[in-house]
């Protein structure tokens, strides 16, 4: 008797998530009289947290790092409350592809013994709890990708690059996260389910890193790591409230980062890591860990196309009043500045994504008779039909025509970075991420950019989307038409800072510079 394709499915399926969730220990699941859980998940974490180390995991990293080196705390402990949050994030938020409890306890304990043994830590991150999205290679452990056929035939032999070097810094890697189906979604679902924003769990926790950004969010991980190509880092920290970092491309390493939605050799629009973190100081502390190690050898309100809800431009016209006011060490002088040719550069972006129009992806998924979910198969469908050679490369030229205006304009505007939303809408309800252009232009750009927390929510008293006119388009009305307030309640909002190509250690400066006179 043949097997129905679609019960084979659900079998591989069921048999995955329960693998996963036998990496979970039994002392660490929420007791029933945690369910019906409630809309904000992060209040469950001290029914399996201890006081001491619900003070652990409110520490930023680099605090982590330095009480640690004193003495004050063990690598041991502070791995433990965050292997229990991380247990916690999975049963409310479904972020975990992986929990590492035994590997993660024995890397500390011996992290401990050679504080004990030297007087000196190991590294710049000794003890710091670091996770990683599921298609960074961590060596001995399963890299699917969010595909179901390729769970089990994904096990790395190496750790990624970017893994070696947190590792000689002193990191323990103690889960790593989810990313989508076909890496390629501003949501983040696959055959493991749905993971949802911790404040809300009607809305998304963004994609495609929006297992990290979940896992930050729940603050189950001190730093986190994530890539991104159209916005993968910054959407999942502005759904959840957190830092990320979208360096320019090629100023971090990315080999050990599987990427299979094409062709190899592709370089249409390139990938880049970039970390999670709680504060701005830990992105800088990453950046520096990174590039220490040498690898290699101003205002935005709307896009034009599609106009952010009211509380975005609430957070942003916030902002922009307490920058111009002056306050703080530094005096900022604000322009207004219209981002050129946005519809354009969706369109560029789109052909590069897909040189084969999305028959690897597709040949992925049938090779478990794995549904292609809708958003899988809309972002597949927006690059067009797959190019022939010619037409590939003249979409590579089209690519840095598109640049060369636009290094120009911003250079003729006068600009060092430039504020900006992260998305139309906070966390978008789950399906509806179908907006990318708020992100995916500075990858188009490769032009660096760090989100950052503004500390507001949504508050349905003050943010009902009133709009003045009609929508401009389908894309306008498909937004607008999925954002209610009451619907949105309590998400946080973020918010973030672009700087020009390569100047990323300026852009996190900036960071500093903007966050210093926010908080004055």
């Amino acid at each position: 008797m043949v097997q129905d394709p679609v019960d084979n499915y659900s079998t591989r399926a069921a048999q995955a998530i329960a693998n996963r969730d036998a990496t979970i220990p039994q002392d660490w699941m929420l007791p029933k009289s945690a369910f019906p859980l409630p809309n904000n998940v992060t209040s469950l974490l001290s029914l399996k947290l201890s006081p001491e180390e619900m003070a652990i995991v409110e520490l930023p990293a680099y605090e982590l790092r330095d009480k640690i080196a004193a003495g004050k705390l063990t690598a041991v402990d502070v791995t433990t409350a965050y292997l229990k949050a991380a247990a916690v994030a999975q049963q409310t938020v479904n972020c975990v592809v992986e929990l590492i409890p035994e590997e993660a306890l024995e890397r500390a304990r011996w992290l401990d013994e050679q504080l004990k043994t030297t007087g000196r830590p190991v590294g710049p991150l000794h003890g710091v709890p670091v996770s990683l999205k599921d298609h960074i290679n961590l060596k001995g452990h399963d890299s699917p990708c969010g595909i179901l056929s390729f769970v089990g035939n994904m096990v790395a032999k190496d750790d990624a690059h970017l893994v070696s070097i947190l590792r000689d810094a002193g990191a323990v890697f103690h889960v790593k996260t989810t990313n989508p189906q076909s890496l390629m979604h501003l949501e983040t679902c696959s055959y493991l389910g749905t993971t949802r924003c911790p404040y809300n769990p009607a809305l998304t926790s963004g994609g495609s890193s929006g297992g990290e950004g979940a896992t930050m969010g729940m603050k189950a991980s001190a730093l986190g790591v994530g890539t991104d190509i159209g916005g993968s880092v910054r959407s999942p920290a502005a759904a959840n409230g957190v830092f990320a970092f979208k360096p320019s491309s090629r100023r971090l390493p990315y080999e050990g980062c599987n990427m299979p939605v094409g062709p190899a050799g592709w370089e249409g629009v390139l990938c880049t890591q970039g970390p999670f973190a709680r504060s701005a100081r830990d992105l800088e502390e990453y950046m520096r860990v990174i590039l220490n190690s040498k690898p290699w050898e101003k205002d935005p309100r709307d896009d034009g196309v599609v106009k952010p809800v009211t509380p975005i431009r609430r957070a942003l016209e916030d902002a922009v009043e307490k920058l111009s006011a002056g306050k703080g060490d530094t005096t900022f002088e604000l322009v207004e500045y219209t981002l050129p040719s946005p519809e354009e550069a969706w369109k560029i972006i789109t052909s590069l994504y897909w040189p084969d129009a999305g028959d690897m992806v597709r040949s992925n998924l049938a090779a478990a008779n794995e549904p292609v979910m809708e958003l899988t198969d809309w972002i597949l469908t927006e690059g067009g039909q797959k190019p022939t050679l010619d037409e590939a490369l003249e979409r590579i030229v089209t690519r840095d025509q598109w640049r060369s205006m636009l290094a120009k304009h911003w250079h003729d505007a006068g600009l060092d970075v430039v504020l900006a939303p992260v998305g139309p809408t906070p966390a978008p309800k789950h399906g509806t991420a179908k907006y990318w252009n708020y992100t995916s232009y500075w990858n188009l750009a490769d032009y660096p950019a760090v989100v950052f927390p503004t500390g507001r929510f949504v508050d349905p008293t003050l943010d009902v989307h009133q709009p003045e006119r009609q929508p401009r388009n389908e894309k306008e009305a498909f937004v607008w038409s999925n954002y209610d307030a009451d619907t949105f309640a309590g998400a946080p909002i973020g918010l973030q800072l672009i700087g020009y190509q390569s100047h990323d250690e300026e852009t996190l400066a900036a960071l500093r510079a903007v966050l210093a006179a926010l908080d004055a």
